[in-house]
C-alpha cells in the first residue's frame, strides 16, 4: 500500500482519528482525544461549576476578546459553546461570550454580551438549551 492510499483511507470523524481498511505500522497515526481540540485561536483556559451546570472559559487571540465563555448543564456542552462562539468571531461573525445566566420560569435565561449586537439573550429548559438559543440570536 503507498503513503497516498494509506492517506486516503484515514479520515477525522468528530476530532478522532479513524481507519478505514489496513493499516500498516509504516504510518503514523496521532491519538483519539476525548475531546475535540479548541477552536483554532483559542485554548482551555479555566472551568468552573456555576447553577445549573459549568462555565467553560477560553483565552483567545485574535478575535475582539481575550476570553470567552461558554455555559451548559455539562462541562462538555459548556465547552461545545465556548467553542462554538470562537469559531463564529474567527470566521468573522460577531464576538460573544456568555455575560450572565439565571433561572427562569420552567428554566434558564443566558445573555451573551456581543462586540457588535451588544446583549442577546436565549432561554430554555436547561443551561445548555438556553446556551444553544442565545447563540442562535447572534
Amino acid at each position: 500500500m503507498s503513503m497516498r492510499e494509506s492517506i486516503r483511507k484515514i479520515g477525522l470523524v468528530n476530532g478522532a482519528v479513524v481507519m478505514i481498511g489496513a493499516f500498516t505500522a509504516a504510518n503514523l497515526v496521532l491519538p483519539a482525544t476525548a475531546n475535540a481540540a479548541p477552536a483554532a485561536g483559542c485554548s482551555a483556559f479555566m472551568n468552573s461549576a456555576v447553577s445549573g451546570g459549568y462555565q467553560a472559559t477560553l483565552s483567545c487571540k485574535g478575535i475582539g476578546l481575550s476570553f470567552v465563555n461558554g455555559l451548559g448543564t455539562t462541562l462538555t456542552d459548556a465547552s461545545t459553546e465556548a467553542r462554538a462562539l470562537a469559531q463564529i468571531a474567527l470566521g468573522g461573525g460577531d464576538t460573544c461570550s456568555a455575560f450572565v445566566h439565571d433561572t427562569a420560569p420552567g428554566g434558564y435565561k443566558v445573555t451573551l454580551t456581543c462586540v457588535d449586537t451588544g446583549l442577546v439573550s436565549g432561554v430554555g429548559t436547561t443551561l445548555t438549551d438556553a446556551s444553544r438559543a442565545a447563540r442562535a440570536s447572534i
